[in-house]
């Protein structure tokens, strides 16, 4: 375990998050991360005390040095596809995760937007249900019905749609299943 393999994988994680579009914050908070790392060295005390670093990427480095991975960055890193793994950088990211999502829409979506069928393969099913997770706005609370009007609209089997998106975690739901929020 060395400082340059946490820089390495903070680096790898910003890519993935830039390539997944979800949150550009914690791209940037995995740049700032691997450049402190690398001026301040793998002392959890020492990068307690800069500014910028939070409690997530403190546990994260201690949770790399205490197991040698970080289980966010094997999970980043199983959401990009293998074609763009050896040449994802962050720099590249949103361009490639652009061009992936393209290819994405094309292979499963018809041109109506309406869905051509549901992929078998955790890593497409995971785009596809990102794309259909941002038809709906955020903060907004839906009841079933308002949601299985919007999924019917888009695939036969909008039961299994949106299982699988309160699965994934792209749709929020209560207890009892009355209310439905976006996840992010």
């Amino acid at each position: 375990m060395t400082k340059a393999e946490l820089v390495k994988l903070f680096k790898e994680m910003a890519a993935a998050e830039r390539f997944i579009g979800d949150s550009p914050f914690k791209s940037r908070a995995y740049l700032f991360a691997a450049e402190t790392i690398e001026e301040y060295g793998l002392d959890i005390e020492s990068l307690k005390n800069v500014k910028g670093i939070g409690k997530a990427i403190l546990n994260k480095t201690d949770e790399y040095l205490k197991m040698g991975r970080i289980k966010k960055h094997d999970y980043l890193m199983e959401l990009i596809p293998k074609k763009y793994v050896k040449v994802l950088t962050p720099e590249n990211a949103m361009a490639l995760g652009k061009e992936w999502k393209s290819e994405i829409i094309k292979r499963f979506f018809n041109e109506n937007k309406t869905l051509r069928s549901l992929p078998s393969k955790h890593l497409a099913r995971f785009y596809v249900l990102k794309e259909i997770a941002s038809r709906f706005k955020r903060n907004h609370v839906y009841t079933e019905t308002e949601i299985n009007e919007i999924l019917m609209k888009l695939y036969k089997d909008y039961v299994a749609l949106r299982r699988y998106l309160v699965d994934y975690g792209f749709l929020k739901r209560t207890k009892d299943g009355s209310e439905y929020k976006r996840g992010d």
